[in-house]
């Protein structure tokens, strides 16, 4: 509740509308303007949307490096010492793994024992399988990073690459819109909450305009130095040059999926090399129906054909430019003006939040966070 005199409760204590430690977000939205609740909803509906993308790009991250390592380590030649190691490591991990699961009813001594011996064995019999799959991993590798759509961004590990740069940027949002982003907050100690909700707000709007600042001249680069545009060009002409490029790397793109999808039972299921299966009667009966000729002219097309009984890798190839290898790295790069354009408008969300009333100017959980207390911790409360 709020004192007679007209100033507020002690942050913590009740009638303060904040729990120790942080301001309650539940009870700002209660008390916030009206004009500021379609904020909440899309602060709220744009937060759902960053953590699931950041668990989407950490999953396909921990899966590309994942299946990265596992292929390097499978396709070693037999006579090189990572090879009997990585199969090691797999035999104990999978007969330690099996043998504890498969006692789970029995005296914990014994499965410990059992356990321990397993994976012994699984190490001694690395030698025994150090050239089971190796053919195999070494193709299906070789397929990922020189002619799937995996060689348009750099191969597997261009992939992590690139999920990386997404994931931090995403965080770095996250992070700015739950107020939780780096600050050096020495000067705001020592003033009261008006003044450090103005020295917030304030600091809140340069960082946008920072951000903005950066995302242009990150913007600005990239599409001379990866997108051809001229640099006298004004900013209508560059994203013009910008869109038509990426018009055409959704093209490629989209046809090396197919070609990808006609991959996966040769190379995957049947084991075949992946450079051989694919005849010069089928390249040139799929180059006819794909939509080359429509996009770069029955002439070009043609110069793309070739003979019947040749073969060739699955891999699209682009009239007057070859074989599109990292393609779309240049589209990755724009994660970085595109990350910092949407921290900027964070920044400035976050401040329109504050001053509606609807959040604070210190750091503070999202409501899904604070729903059940960490281990250890007093669950936050409301206060009335």
């Amino acid at each position: 509740m709020t004192e007679k005199d007209g100033s507020s409760a002690p942050s913590g204590e009740p009638g303060s509308g904040a729990a120790p430690g942080g301001t309650s977000s539940a009870h700002m939205a209660a008390k916030g303007a009206r004009w500021g609740e379609a904020l909440v909803r899309l602060d709220r509906g744009w937060t759902h949307f960053e953590i699931w993308l950041a668990l989407l790009a950490f999953s396909l991250e921990a899966l590309s490096m994942t299946l990265w390592v596992c292929l390097k380590g499978f396709s070693a030649p037999a006579d090189h010492p990572s090879s009997a190691v990585f199969r090691a490591v797999v035999g104990a991990v999978v007969l330690g793994t099996g043998t504890w699961l498969a006692l789970s009813k029995q005296p914990f001594a014994v499965r410990r024992g059992a356990t321990v011996a397993a994976v012994f064995v699984g190490i001694l019999l690395a030698k025994a399988w150090v050239t089971v799959g190796s053919a195999y991993a070494s193709n299906v590798l070789n397929w990922y990073q020189q002619a799937s759509c995996l060689t348009l961004f750099g191969g597997l590990r261009g992939v992590g690459t690139r999920l990386t740069m997404l994931l931090a940027l995403v965080g770095g949002s996250l992070a700015t819109g739950r107020g939780r982003h780096i600050v050096i907050d020495i000067m705001t100690r020592f003033v009261g909450a008006k003044t450090r909700k103005a020295m917030a707000l304030v600091a809140w709007l340069m960082s946008a305009v920072v951000c903005m600042t950066a995302a242009w001249g990150f913007f600005d680069h990239i599409s001379i130095e990866n997108f051809g545009a001229n640099a006298e060009d004004g900013p209508g002409k560059k994203f013009a040059q910008v869109a038509s490029q990426l018009g055409e790397d959704s093209f490629i793109a989209r046809k090396q999926v197919a070609l990808d999808f006609k991959s996966v039972p040769h190379v995957l299921l049947k084991g075949e090399t992946y450079s051989d299966w694919f005849t010069g009667k089928d390249w040139n009966a799929w180059l006819d129906d794909s939509g080359f000729i429509e996009r770069y002219g029955k002439q070009a097309t043609d110069d793309l054909k070739i003979p019947d009984g040749e073969t060739r890798a699955p891999l699209v190839v682009i009239p007057g430019r070859g074989e599109p290898r990292g393609e779309l790295i240049s589209a990755a790069y724009l994660v970085f003006p595109i990350g910092l354009f949407v921290i900027a408008l964070r920044f400035v969300l976050r401040g329109l939040l504050v001053l509606s009333g609807h959040a604070s100017v210190e750091g503070e959980e999202s409501e899904d966070w604070n729903e059940h207390a960490r281990p250890g911790e007093e669950p936050i409360r409301e206060y009335d």
